[in-house]
């Protein structure tokens, strides 16, 4: 007999677990960014995620601020109220917000979790991970324009 027992790992956060931003702003299943985003296992702890989740609420909540303001005067109350297209049963600007926000939080935890493996491999993914930072904040950018109704990009003719 070995007396090696095994014990299934425990779950990167608890089933369930949300995040509640304001009756605005839908909530966060802190479980469905973690595996839509790929933020799997458990070597990123579950209040590292949620701090990475709340700044990034707060980003896109500042980016949005005039946005947010204008449609509080007119009347609505939760972005899912806000006349949009469905997609998958969802409001298109819940979409886009969502994206927004798991944008902003997995740009921040690639940057900061870089150096999870220190092995030599870990060390030459570092560079890459930079770029997917980079890419996701795109990303991000490119939603919080989407959801202000602005273009992607801006071009002056000079």
């Amino acid at each position: 007999m070995s007396g090696f027992i095994s014990s299934p790992a425990p779950a990167a956060s608890p089933p369930g677990e949300t995040l509640d931003f304001g009756a605005f702003w839908p909530e966060i299943d802190i479980n469905h960014f973690r595996d839509s985003q790929r933020i799997g296992g458990t070597l990123i702890p579950p209040a590292r995620v949620k701090t990475a989740l709340i700044n990034a609420v707060m980003t896109v909540e500042d980016d949005l601020a005039v946005w947010l303001a204008t449609q509080r005067a007119a009347g609505y109350t939760m972005l899912a109220d806000v006349p949009a297209t469905q997609i998958a049963d969802e409001s298109r600007l819940v979409l886009r917000w969502r994206q927004a926000v798991y944008g902003i939080a997995t740009a921040d935890l690639a940057e900061t979790h870089a150096d999870v493996t220190v092995t030599g491999t870990g060390q030459a993914r570092a560079g890459e991970l930079d770029w997917r930072a980079d890419d996701h904040r795109r990303n991000a950018l490119q939603a919080i324009r989407a959801i202000k109704g602005k273009d992607r990009t801006t071009v002056e003719l000079i």
